[in-house]
């Protein structure tokens, strides 16, 4: 943890905590306890990065762990709408379509558009606040995040069925920031704002799905 985070002020340590428990949801991870199992197994019917990108989101989980250990995430309570989006993400890897309905869930919305604007927000306030041990873990998760983006769209086989999921899930990526709200905005971002940064993002990741 950075020297100077206790110093920080309280609205924006609250802010980054709310972003961080997105990543690392420890006050609830046992209701999704059997995604870590479905992940391996399924990451070893795919060839390539995807056993890679499995064990680079528990590096993240990790580094979430280490840096709140004196402050811990368990205090922070996420929304409803967070909870219904990894509900259906057990039900994803169990659904005879798993690997579209997978990819267009957690690579193309909870990455592609909420990590992205989740990580945009930590990355500047951190650097805002001199959180310079907070930023680097943050960079590398950028680093990652990216990747994985780019490995989902490589999976997609159905090219309509992914964009009519992506339009579909996207409601619950906006409720999700919009039920954020009062933790965010104090860290200098419109939700409105950030709303159409991620319309901006679906549309990119729609695009990208078309044009692969």
């Amino acid at each position: 943890m950075d020297k100077n985070w206790f110093s920080t002020p309280q609205e924006i340590r609250e802010g980054i905590k709310y972003l961080s428990a997105h990543f690392y949801p420890v006050g609830i991870m046992d209701r999704w306890r059997i995604l870590k199992k479905l992940s391996f197994e399924k990451a070893k019917v795919i060839a390539n990065y995807s056993l890679q990108q499995v064990i680079e989101e528990i590096e993240h989980f990790d580094f979430f762990n280490e840096y709140f250990k004196e402050d811990p995430l368990t205090t922070v309570r996420l929304p409803s709408s967070y909870v219904k989006l990894f509900d259906g993400l057990v039900e994803d890897f169990q659904s005879p379509r798993w690997k579209e309905n997978v990819v267009t869930r957690f690579h193309m919305i909870t990455e592609g558009v909420l990590a992205t604007i989740g990580l945009k927000i930590l990355n500047e306030t951190s650097r805002k606040y001199n959180l310079l041990e907070f930023n680097d873990g943050i960079k590398r998760i950028i680093e990652d995040e990216a990747r994985h983006v780019n490995f989902g769209l490589s999976l997609i086989e159905d090219k309509e069925y992914a964009v009519k999921r992506v339009e579909e899930l996207f409601p619950l990526a906006v409720q999700i920031v919009k039920e954020g709200k009062e933790k965010i905005e104090p860290l200098g971002y419109s939700i409105e704002e950030l709303v159409n940064l991620m319309e901006e993002l679906k549309k990119a990741r729609i695009n990208k799905i078309l044009g692969s």
